[in-house]
């Protein structure tokens, strides 16, 4: 394969994570826009993922060291553990709490917005998974629109 190879290896900077989840958020509804039950998975997994990549910019530009290639030798167990979640985590209630710049944002809306937004990305951080991508459950199209419609409504904020 090619240098070009969607298959490299790459450490991105924020702004390269914001691209790619705007593009994953695309393929995210075509996959809803099917309208097919068995593209719903795939349309829930790739929201996430949306947000994992907006979470993860956030992190990025929150703690610039963490764009080095290198694990962190010689920090601090918080450092480490920062690099893991950029690097290595999924866990995306554990990334927003490390980000409080994304819930405070939203806190500055009229409260009842606020307190609605903040639950649902705190939902969806706490419900989303990369094993969902192994899930032999089904999700309906009808979750899945539900579900990235949600994401739509959020992404914004962590942009």
């Amino acid at each position: 394969m090619s240098k070009s190879s969607i298959f490299k290896k790459n450490r991105l900077d924020a702004k390269q994570l914001r691209t790619v989840a705007e593009r994953r958020f695309g393929d995210a509804n075509a996959l809803r826009d099917t309208g097919l039950n068995p593209r719903a998975n795939g349309a829930m997994y790739l929201g996430g993922f949306v947000v994992e990549c907006l979470l993860k910019a956030k992190l990025l530009e929150r703690f610039p060291w963490l764009e080095n290639d290198h694990p962190p030798q010689g920090r601090s167990k918080e450092d480490s553990h920062l690099w893991s979640l950029c690097y290595r985590s999924h866990a995306l209630d554990e990334i927003l709490a490390k980000v409080p710049a994304v819930t405070e944002k939203l806190s500055q809306l009229e409260q009842r917005e606020a307190n609605r937004l903040t639950q649902s990305l705190k939902s969806i951080c706490a419900d989303w998974t990369i094993f969902a991508r192994y899930s032999t459950h089904n999700a309906n199209i009808n979750d899945a629109r539900a579900f990235l419609d949600k994401i739509k409504e959020i992404k914004k904020w962590l942009t």
